[in-house]
């Protein structure tokens, strides 16, 4: 889509609702702050769950992370806040922060998630496309969107949503228009430096530097990776699994092995993403999830107990470090199907690359719990 395109559709989002359509799954939205009864009511009429998109600091500023319950956080107003105008006034106010703890209702039927903080660039989502939208619109970071249905219950895909938006007269915005526009724009991460890294097991890299908004970001690279498929691994900091050789993870087994695996074909790429520790909650907090498990949680309940979703990591920024790199075709090492789905949503064409190590009985359990709650492609055994 022409960036002046999108610009035009952007003044419309100041006067009203509009539409975010994805291949699979699209959505009315509306910037948080001129949420109305019409603009519920619509969507009451054709989409499903009232969904609030918005950081995670806001979350945690506003204490709704108290009430997670998995990777949404279901709140109602404690007033009977049933009607569309009704919840209108009541998202209005929370985002404002003029809810009191005692006016929440928990669980509810409004889901509060996260949006990252550098929209479709850190994440590919759609609450973070409908965040983007109502903050290039020039409104705050929080939206409230609800996925659009057809009349037949099933979830519309991007055909069924643009025939819709131009039927009711809305803005439609792709998620991978809004992807090209921004990185047309802006960029959120820097090359700062290249040096060559040569190691004790795996041989030489080049090892390039990169600012990011997760802080400072290493890629180790080998041979010509602007050609043909590229062996990457995207890998989480994982300080007590990397460094200390914990056996209660598979982390640090899994970064030696996608080395090795880069050394023996000579070529590859290997992002060390730092702020990724816990899966985004940060080490201190794993430590708590760590004793949390010795008390019979799994890793994702020791996750959501300590009022964190399972699973607070993107990857957008990785992937912004493979285009600085001139990757186009990726073989990704990964367990993890939700790292294949981002990348494909930036343009990358991605096959999988399987990366299992044999499970111990000290992290079985938690293996287990990311195969069974998380989706992570493994195949384990009692």
């Amino acid at each position: 889509m022409p960036h002046d395109r999108i610009e035009k559709l952007l003044e419309l989002v100041k006067f009203s609702p509009f539409v975010v359509a994805d291949e699979k799954k699209s959505v009315i939205s509306v910037p948080a702050e001129k949420v109305s009864r019409e603009s519920i009511a619509l969507m009451m009429k054709n989409c499903d769950e009232i969904r609030l998109a918005m950081p995670w600091r806001k979350i945690v500023e506003l204490g709704l992370n108290r009430y997670i319950g998995g990777d949404v956080i279901p709140i109602d107003s404690s007033r009977n806040g049933t009607s569309a105008s009704q919840k209108a006034e009541f998202i209005r106010k929370l985002v404002r922060g003029e809810v009191r703890p005692e006016e929440i209702v928990f669980p509810g039927r409004i889901f509060v998630e996260e949006a990252k903080e550098g929209g479709v660039l850190e994440r590919p989502g759609i609450g973070e496309a409908c965040v983007d939208v109502a903050r290039m619109a020039g409104f705050s970071r929080y939206a409230v969107y609800s996925t659009l249905t057809t009349s037949e219950g099933e979830v519309a895909d991007e055909g069924y949503a643009k025939k819709f938006a131009e039927e009711k007269g809305l803005p439609v915005f792709s998620i991978r228009d809004l992807i090209e526009y921004r990185l047309k724009k802006e960029k959120l991460v820097k090359r700062i430096v290249e040096a060559t890294l040569p190691t004790k097991f795996y041989g030489t890299f080049k090892a390039v530097g990169y600012e990011t908004p997760l802080g400072e970001i290493v890629a180790l690279v080998r041979g010509d990776v602007s050609e043909g498929e590229v062996l990457v691994r995207i890998h989480s900091e994982c300080l007590t699994g990397d460094v200390f050789h914990s056996l209660r993870c598979d982390c640090g087994e899994q970064l030696e092995k996608a080395l090795k695996m880069i050394d023996r074909e000579n070529k590859g790429v290997m992002i060390y993403m730092r702020g990724h520790e816990g899966r985004g909650i940060g080490l201190i907090n794993k430590l708590m999830a760590y004793k949390l498990q010795e008390e019979g949680k799994d890793t994702v309940e020791a996750n959501i107990e300590l009022g964190f979703p399972p699973d607070l990591r993107s990857y957008g920024i990785a992937a912004q470090i493979l285009m600085d790199l001139g990757v186009k075709s990726v073989r990704l090492m990964t367990n993890n199907p939700l790292k294949i789905e981002e990348l494909r949503k930036y343009g990358f064409e991605v096959k999988r690359e399987a990366i299992e190590v044999e499970p111990s009985s000290e992290n079985l359990k938690y293996l287990k719990a990311k195969k069974e709650k998380m989706g992570h492609l493994l195949c384990l055994n009692d």
